[in-house]
């Protein structure tokens, strides 16, 4: 008779990893709301990160130079999504090394970098207050733009 609760039992933990797995911005996970963004002037210098490196999975230096994050900005204030699954996603901070917010303040955004196929290592990470980070080590360091 133990058998059946057993069998139950582990399908029922089955589903659940399974929805860890594949949930999405939207889930039960995080609220569904997009972080604000404010306007966003495409000449704006200030968008301008200058002298970025950013490495592969390797460590290699897969791109160098200036990353202009108006494009980006424009695409989270249009709510348009980068098709990568975290995109518009709930950022938990756990690297601490953003000011402590409540669960659900920060939004992830990814950033593309040139001949690098998969996300790569460039994000925004958005505020419920409109404060944007950017971080192109993947969450190692961040750099504040507004």
């Amino acid at each position: 008779m133990k058998k059946p609760s057993l069998i139950i039992l582990l399908l029922v933990l089955a589903l659940a990893v399974l929805s860890l797995q594949f949930s999405g911005p939207d889930s039960w996970l995080g609220p569904a709301e997009q972080a604000p963004v404010e306007a966003v002037d495409p000449n704006d210098a200030a968008l301008v990160v200058p002298n970025v490196t950013v490495r592969d999975l390797d460590g290699r230096v897969a791109w160098r130079g200036d990353v202009n994050l108006a494009p980006e900005l424009a695409r989270i204030a249009a709510g348009e999504r980068d098709p990568h699954r975290n995109d518009g996603g709930v950022f938990h901070n756990r690297e601490g090394l953003l000011p402590e917010r409540p669960r659900g303040h920060y939004r992830e955004y990814v950033v593309r970098t040139p001949d690098i196929s998969h996300a790569g290592p460039q994000r925004l990470v958005i505020g419920a207050d409109g404060e944007v980070y950017y971080t192109h080590d993947h969450y190692q360091s961040f750099r504040r733009i507004r």
